[in-house]
């Protein structure tokens, strides 16, 4: 009787490993998922790369990859902000959500990209949306210890700036003041 409990207990254990295997596998396979050409470009690319691609296919502009980010989502990272204004030409939108409700501000906040998010502030991003894990992009920034994209966003919204446009109110020289 006592073999047979260990051989049950064993059983289960070895159940249970290939069920967490079958799901970090399973997990792992979503990241590369639907991933496109777009996404390439948009992620480490030019512009001109983006620009060629989408007027092959414009409607590839709201590709999603297998975690649901698109194109957008991508160039925010991207130190190549030609990529970001060519998207933003095509119509692509500024406040789309990945499965983590992150937009485009999240990730350029996250990733320290001061002039992207600048580029997303002046198209309409919305800098009270908050994410599946609670985070706004004020958040974010302040949990990448991104302090110029913190103090940006600070500014744009101390300063009573709107989405969709330029905020002269956010000037350069009020930035480094506030973040040095």
């Amino acid at each position: 009787m006592k073999s047979m409990n260990k051989l049950w207990t064993s059983l289960l254990i070895a159940m249970v490993s290939v069920a967490a295997l079958a799901s970090t596998a399973h997990a792992q396979q979503a990241i590369g998922q639907n991933d496109q050409l777009i996404h390439d470009a948009a992620r480490i690319g030019s512009g001109a790369e983006v620009a060629k691609i989408l007027k092959a296919n414009p409607a590839m502009r709201d590709a999603r990859t297998g975690l649901g980010s698109t194109p957008l989502h991508l160039a925010a990272t991207n130190s190549d902000v030609t990529t970001l204004k060519v998207l933003l030409a095509a119509g692509a939108d500024v406040n789309a959500k990945d499965m983590d409700g992150n937009t485009p501000l999240h990730m350029a906040a996250y990733t320290n990209r001061v002039e992207s998010a600048k580029i997303l502030l002046e198209a309409g991003a919305d800098v009270n949306v908050v994410s599946k894990g609670g985070r706004t992009p004020m958040a974010m920034a302040r949990k990448s210890r991104a302090d110029e994209i913190a103090g940006l966003i600070s500014l744009w919204i101390l300063k009573g700036c709107k989405s969709g446009g330029k905020c002269e109110q956010a000037s350069t020289y009020d930035l480094k003041r506030l973040v040095n």
